[in-house]
């Protein structure tokens, strides 16, 4: 059994494969794909790492038995066909048994390297007996063990659905951008001390034509890291800047907060987006609120601190959402030019029902109040959590209790009328008083 190329390999498997599933016999293909080498080719270079595949490959073929195939399928991507299975476990077991071939750090030069491989099993009783798609499974489980951060992974049919989901939806977003496809809804911010509605967090929302509401962490997800990303950007931000001129005409006087991601920090044109924005819409940059989530903002990245900053110097107002969810620096903090932090819903629901997360909430609001930022508080449902906010000294209550988000229309219409969420709010204080 030779080590072979990458076209050798697959008209080599492809044939094997053929000849076998002929006989009716059991296969598999086999995928390691190696975690670490990408960062060995700036340190050793290619030729090295390129040498440490090929010893590698070397030692599976070794391992194998002789009717099985060992090819260099990628940079850092090994590939096995496995013939005549007694059962489908047999491929697992030859898997472990490579894992443990792989566990110990490779020699080179009196230095020991952690190889870190991840291993996708595809068995054609299940999937067929094409080549390309044992491949493309194998491929799709290495990434679930990569999610999943497993050594091994075996392929199921319903690893495949999610991806093709994503694909799908990736060219759908794409158009539904371009054409109308997406709106904003508005949930109010609901100013304690006064009553009133402070501002509007702009919550972006698409009612896919196949597959009805997607949900918006599945939708950034999509565009995240893509060329789809900087376009929902300047969409939702242009949008929410338009939107909120129209109900501040409408008489609603309020502000709007705008959510943006760890890759709009990233991108090098975005300070320009905004400056565009704020010319266009006549919105004034002390009543936007740029929400990031904590990981965003805690992100170290060079580059990230300065687009803070110069947002900031523009005059808009930064807040960290999902508060208390990730991972705070303390020492970071105090380094960010933030206004105000959102205490996550996880926490603000079972306040009045759960002592410990009422006691998170109280030491959040005090933390954020000595730091000179202002609190909002998610998720704010009922009468009895509003009032303990309150009485805590939250600056400003967002939740199903004084609206859900909603279409601009909406808003207008009922920002205009009796049904008012300040109107909702005093008549249900009325109530329990």
């Amino acid at each position: 059994m030779t080590i072979l190329a990458y076209q050798h390999f697959l008209q080599q498997a492809s044939r094997r494969l053929h000849d076998e599933c002929q006989l009716g016999r059991r296969n598999a293909v086999l995928i390691i794909n190696f975690e670490r080498l990408v960062e060995l080719d700036g340190i050793l270079g290619f030729t090295i790492v390129d040498n440490i595949l090929q010893e590698i490959a070397q030692q599976l073929k070794n391992a194998l038995n002789s009717g099985d195939l060992v090819g260099i399928t990628g940079r850092y991507q090994i590939t096995c066909l496995l013939v005549d299975l007694l059962t489908d476990s047999h491929a697992m077991l030859a898997a472990h048994k490579i894992l443990r071939i792989l566990a110990p750090p490779f020699e080179l030069d009196r230095k020991n390297i952690i190889l870190v491989p991840r291993f996708g099993v595809a068995v054609n009783s299940e999937s067929g007996c094409a080549l390309d798609q044992l491949m493309c499974n194998a491929s799709a489980a290495v990434r679930q063990a990569k999610l999943e951060q497993l050594p091994i992974k075996l392929f199921h049919a319903e690893m495949q659905d999610p991806l093709m989901f994503q694909i799908d939806l990736w060219s759908d977003l794409g158009n539904a951008i371009e054409n109308g496809g997406l709106y904003l809804g508005y949930q109010p911010q609901i100013d304690i001390a006064s009553g009133r509605i402070k501002s509007t967090e702009a919550l972006l929302r698409w009612h896919h034509p196949h597959h009805g509401p997607i949900r918006t962490d599945k939708l950034i997800q999509v565009a995240e890291g893509t060329s789809l990303m900087p376009k929902l950007t300047l969409w939702v931000f242009h949008t929410a800047l338009r939107e909120c001129s129209e109900y501040r005409r409408a008489g609603l006087n309020a502000g709007i907060s705008i959510n943006f991601s760890a890759d709009d920090l990233r991108d090098p044109e975005l300070t320009e987006l905004v400056l565009q924005g704020l010319s266009l819409w006549n919105v004034p940059p002390e009543d936007i609120t740029i929400e990031l989530t904590e990981t965003a903002v805690m992100d170290n990245q060079a580059g990230t601190l300065d687009t803070l900053c110069q947002l900031k110097d523009m005059g808009l107002k930064l807040a960290m959402d999902d508060f208390g969810t990730g991972y705070s620096s303390m020492a970071r903090m105090l380094d960010l030019p933030l206004d105000e932090v959102k205490i996550d819903m996880v926490f603000v629901r079972h306040m009045t029902t759960h002592h410990k997360h009422d006691r998170i909430v109280d030491s959040m609001i005090n933390l954020a109040h000595r730091l000179n930022l202002s609190v909002v508080a998610e998720g704010v449902e009922d009468v009895a959590t509003y009032e303990r906010l309150r009485t805590l000294g939250c600056d400003v209550t967002q939740g199903y209790l004084f609206g859900k988000a909603m279409p601009l229309p909406e808003l207008i219409r009922t920002t205009s009328s009796d049904q008012s969420p300040t109107y909702l709010l005093q008549t249900a204080s009325q109530t329990i008083a």
